[in-house]
């Protein structure tokens, strides 16, 4: 049986000598391996198919519990990203949170869309932190796991929200820190994450955020991400060691 699809690749790794084993993200399918055959031959029409950062539209067919990629055709490839060593780090990082955020054979268009949309961006834009905590607290909410980030998690007023509680699941007054736990963050950092969480990507350009509130909101989405997700998030710390003076 015969299926056609649009997916991004997430991840490869070798088969045999001339196959490999595809995660792709597919709009119908959900995140499912395929296999692709042969596609380390010189002469492979699937080799453009693959690619990292590959936006492509499959023709597969059923083998068992796997699909085999037989044909197909590129849909968008964001070459550009490739160009720049940051961006290409942002990029993988946004494959690498689409596959640990994600259980096999479920659906998501709105996360797949949302991942195109910010890789699109990143492609034509220059590198930002910001679009990664836009990417974040986006893909949580299309997960079911979204921060609550303009009233309190505990007593929800909206007053007084400077502390952060990933546990708790967002922010926190003042008041409630004591009782619940939470770390102090500044008003700034939940006011930028709030406009990430409400806005899209056209926001970017007209955010002026200091460094220190940049810092901030990777910590607190970092710390968030891992507790609802389970899953330590390795390339983050290839990205912060590439950061270093």
């Amino acid at each position: 049986m015969y299926q056609r699809t649009d997916a991004l690749v997430l991840k490869s790794f070798d088969l045999r000598e001339a196959d490999q084993i595809l995660t792709i993200f597919s709009r119908e399918l959900g995140k499912i391996p395929v296999v692709a055959k042969g596609v380390k031959k010189p002469q492979s029409t699937l080799r453009g198919l693959v690619q990292p950062f590959c936006y492509s539209h499959f023709f597969m067919t059923r083998s068992g519990e796997m699909y085999l990629i037989t044909q197909g055709r590129i849909n968008e490839f964001f070459g550009n990203i490739r160009e720049d060593l940051e961006k290409t780090l942002q990029a993988v990082y946004i494959l690498e949170l689409l596959d640990k955020s994600t259980v096999e054979r479920d659906p998501n268009p709105p996360l797949l869309d949302l991942a195109l949309q910010v890789l699109h961006y990143m492609n034509g834009n220059p590198a930002s932190s910001i679009y990664l905590r836009l990417f974040e607290v986006k893909l949580l909410g299309l997960v079911g796991f979204a921060p609550m980030l303009n009233r309190c998690c505990n007593c929800r007023q909206t007053d007084n929200l400077s502390y952060f509680s990933p546990g708790g699941g967002g922010a926190l007054c003042g008041d409630c820190a004591s009782t619940v736990g939470g770390k102090r963050v500044m008003p700034a950092t939940l006011a930028a994450l709030r406009t990430l969480q409400q806005s899209g990507l056209k926001i970017i350009p007209r955010m002026r955020l200091s460094s220190a509130v940049l810092e901030q909101m990777e910590k607190v989405m970092e710390d968030y991400l891992e507790l609802y997700l389970e899953k330590k998030l390795n390339l983050k710390e290839v990205m912060k060691t590439l950061k270093k003076p």
